[in-house]
């Protein structure tokens, strides 16, 4: 009798393990397949540095820069904004922190669903794509602009965030994150990273300038690590959001705050 009990045993593990291998080599295959459809896009965007491009902006500089029509934003790339959306229509930007390698199209759906399972290019892959909250403006014009993508195990994508929890010095270096859309280029501030679940206050669309404070006390709050930069009411705010762990409700958050906009 317990020698079939084993052989039972030994048949259950032996299917277990092959059906790991497939889900592993399915996986391996999918991720191969989002960074390889990425890399393709790349040769829609060149980015272009201005010789300053890791100073800090000053109070005042935005505004006396705008006055004599020069460039605040450090950090300009070249989208060829019209072969992307033959691709995809439903591009609204491009958004871009050197510092972890994150430069990736950001894309809007119907909903929060499709792009959890489908790429730019809309070949369904687990890896998905960049996307904005469906309920956002694509102007960026919202209080709290959401923008998701997954944790990838190799790095890629949302994958790199979880970096700036362990390691102060990468914000320190270059706190500045960059979306830009056929019509404006924005530069935002980290100023908040935290790690909070799916069902959190995080993800609220603030609408009114009362809100908005509510949701700052909330953030100041729960963050793990807080930035030099105040934010106030009349802030506007990008948050970034991705998966902590594999089927995991947690979530790792950045917050970065609108410091510089100008027209493209």
């Amino acid at each position: 009798m317990s020698n079939k009990i084993y052989k039972i045993i030994l048949v259950v593990s032996l299917v277990l393990i092959v059906v790991a291998s497939v889900n592993i080599f399915i996986l391996a295959r999918e991720y191969r397949a989002g960074i390889n459809e990425y890399r393709g896009l790349e040769q829609y965007v060149e980015v272009v540095e201005e010789p300053e491009s890791t100073s800090q902006v000053e109070e005042g500089e935005q505004a006396e820069q705008q006055e004599t029509k020069e460039s605040v934003i450090p950090v300009s790339l070249e989208i060829d904004f019209d072969k992307l959306k033959e691709i995809n229509g439903d591009l609204v930007g491009w958004l871009y922190y050197e510092p972890l390698d994150i430069s990736y199209p950001i894309v809007r759906g119907d909903d929060n669903d499709y792009y959890t399972h489908y790429t730019f290019e809309n070949e369904k892959n687990s890896s998905g794509a960049i996307f904005m909250d469906f309920l956002n403006k694509p102007n960026m014009d919202n209080y709290n602009t959401i923008i998701y993508g997954h944790n990838m195990r190799n790095g890629t994508m949302f994958g790199s965030l979880k970096k700036l929890l362990n390691d102060d010095s990468i914000i320190e270096e270059d706190p500045y994150f960059y979306i830009f859309t056929e019509d404006k280029a924005f530069m935002y501030e980290i100023a908040s990273v935290y790690i909070t679940t799916s069902d959190s206050d995080t993800y609220n669309l603030i609408e009114t300038q009362e809100d908005q404070q509510d949701y700052i006390n909330y953030i100041l709050e729960v963050s793990t690590w807080l930035w030099d930069k105040e934010i106030t009411s009349s802030d506007k705010i990008v948050t970034l959001s991705t998966c902590h762990g594999l089927h995991s409700t947690n979530r790792t958050v950045v917050h970065g705050v609108l410091i510089a906009s100008e027209d493209r």
